[in-house]
């Protein structure tokens, strides 16, 4: 019932709002954000998503191409100090062993946007080199590669910092203890990383993930400006790319810290606990990505959908 009172109140200010355009952000304060309360709009005929809140601003695009095809989606994140993107379990006390659908974890946790993760919870199961992996400050995995001396993924790393720092690293720069000592909250492990202090990772970008497949990837602009973009492939409309493809749209938004995420059929985007892309080598156009232990995402909100609404 309370939902449903909110998503009664944002509608009444879409429809009487003179000054506002339908989907437009109202007023927004100084940082970008809106003080009154939750803001969302949903559009996917048009493709286009937006999210405002008191600490958080989200404004997804989907976007075509003709030649080759392509779809993608990107979403640039703006938040507050203390809204940070963090790895979210499907189930904390079972954090890599407890699987369900990306858009139902997101649900679970009222998550306002998530992308897939670096589906370590399969390397960990097959017992193969999971990569150094840090969750909620905890150590979970110690074996890796060196550097780009493994085939993809390669097991570079992600850490993302309580200040809202993002940082990129080669598969073996650093140790685990290395990575608390600075803080690290979480660090992910598949790579390769795409950008670093602004420059395109060269090496990595001609030996890795050069075929054609959904991709997903995550960058930063500065510590609270973010972007992420997940392509569609393995469908008709869109064929997929090499992780090159995300890498210079990443650079041309200006990041700064770029990485490349799990994608094939782990590939996805959720805002609002509703998938939001197609999800290709599938029947149909309502199939979710393939079942994850976590998801890497930002926000909490009570408008979320709830676990048992339809897709």
């Amino acid at each position: 019932m309370k939902k449903l009172v909110l998503w009664m109140l944002m509608l009444l200010v879409l429809l009487t709002g003179s000054a506002m355009g339908e989907g437009e952000f109202p007023s927004l304060n100084e940082q970008g954000f809106y003080d009154d309360g939750e803001f969302v709009y949903e559009n996917a005929d048009e493709g286009v998503w937006r999210y405002a809140g008191p600490t958080l601003r989200v404004e997804i695009y989907r976007r075509t191409q003709s030649q080759p095809k392509q779809i993608w989606y990107e979403a640039e994140v703006w938040s507050a100090e203390g809204e940070l993107f963090s790895m979210i379990p499907n189930n904390a006390e079972k954090r890599m062993t407890s699987l369900e659908w990306p858009y139902i974890i997101a649900r679970k946790n009222q998550t306002v946007l998530a992308i897939n993760s670096d589906y370590a919870h399969l390397r960990i199961e097959q017992k193969k080199r999971v990569g150094i992996i840090l969750r909620a400050g905890e150590v979970l995995s110690e074996k890796t590669l060196e550097m780009n001396k493994g085939s993809f993924p390669n097991l570079d790393t992600l850490a993302l910092l309580p200040d809202g720092d993002m940082q990129v690293f080669w598969s073996d720069e650093k140790t685990p203890q290395e990575y608390l000592d600075m803080g690290a909250t979480d660090v992910l492990a598949f790579g390769p990383w795409l950008i670093r202090d602004g420059e395109l990772n060269a090496e990595g970008l001609a030996k890795y993930g050069t075929s054609k497949a959904p991709r997903t990837a995550v960058g930063m602009v500065e510590p609270g400006h973010y972007f992420a973009m997940m392509l569609e492939g393995r469908h008709t409309q869109s064929v997929g790319a090499g992780v090159s493809f995300l890498a210079e749209k990443l650079k041309d938004k200006g990041c700064q810290v770029g990485f490349n995420l799990d994608g094939g059929q782990t590939s996805t985007m959720v805002f609002m606990g509703r998938q939001i892309c197609k999800i290709g080598q599938t029947s149909g156009d309502k199939v979710s990505a393939r079942k994850t232990a976590e998801i890497l995402g930002i926000g909490v909100s009570e408008l979320v959908a709830d676990v048992d609404d339809e897709w």
